[in-house]
């Protein structure tokens, strides 16, 4: 069993501190969404346990009591600018970069043609990057993040410029994964539907602290998320028995 543990994990950039005592454990097969008001600390916290960032305290990930490298994890942050030429199936290889040789194999070719086939971009495969739409080039960095198959994906924001059909198909490709690697992915989310449809807990963070992590429905309780977001809400079951939350007013 994979699990990730933080330990008084924190942040500082320069003065102001942007994270602080962050402990938890997250064990594996889980879909675990980061929530909280903007500028809580949310890409940050994601950035010091991918390696990225400077931190104090630990971030240890093991299977089976085994430590783990750096190289099981893989962060997909939110869109940036995108210059390469090289094709959707190209950077979708690149993935594979550390088993890679001089010629594809067949093994290789279907692994990336799978993936691309996954979040339905395999249309796209001989198309440069550089001529993607902003959530076409979100798909492909994903499909790049799942074709290497870590331990611990960490996805920032990874809807957020995708219509309705391909967020579903997004995050359905999320959790087939998660399910089918036994991983453990952390996805920051703003969408509280979402976060509550797809996650087995749902971590909120306050002022750079962690103020709760455990289940959708006990996370997204009305009081606690009128004090984070400052919002009068309704918590409801859709007909589908989703749990969603509803902003009345600002308060």
């Amino acid at each position: 069993m994979i699990c990730l543990t933080l330990d008084k994990l924190g942040v500082e950039y320069g003065k102001t501190t942007v994270l602080d005592g962050i402990s938890a454990k997250i064990s594996g097969e889980q879909i675990v969404s980061v929530i909280g008001h903007n500028g809580s600390g949310k890409t940050t916290l994601l950035k010091a346990i991918a390696g990225l960032i400077k931190y104090r305290g630990s971030v240890r990930l093991d299977e089976n009591g085994q430590t783990l490298s750096s190289s099981q994890m893989r962060y997909v942050p939110q869109l940036s600018p995108v210059q390469s030429t090289l094709t959707v199936f190209e950077m979708v290889l690149l993935g594979l970069v550390n088993n890679l040789t001089w010629r594809v194999t067949p093994e290789i070719f279907n692994k990336v043609d799978s993936v691309l086939h996954a979040l339905e971009i395999n249309e796209l495969s001989h198309t440069p990057v550089n001529e993607l739409s902003g959530g076409q080039r979100q798909l492909v960095f994903l499909a790049q993040a799942f074709v290497s198959e870590p331990k611990l994906l960490l996805l920032d924001e990874p809807t957020s410029a995708l219509d309705l059909r391909h967020q579903l198909i997004v995050m359905n490709a999320v959790k087939e994964y998660t399910k089918r690697t036994k991983a453990i992915t952390l996805v920051i989310m703003h969408d509280l539907l979402t976060a509550a449809r797809f996650s087995q807990q749902i971590l909120l963070l306050e002022k750079g602290r962690l103020s709760i992590l455990d289940e959708p429905e006990l996370v997204l309780q009305a009081q606690r998320l009128e004090k984070i977001y400052n919002v009068t809400v309704s918590i409801e079951k859709t007909a589908s028995d989703f749990l969603n939350v509803v902003p009345l007013k600002p308060i």
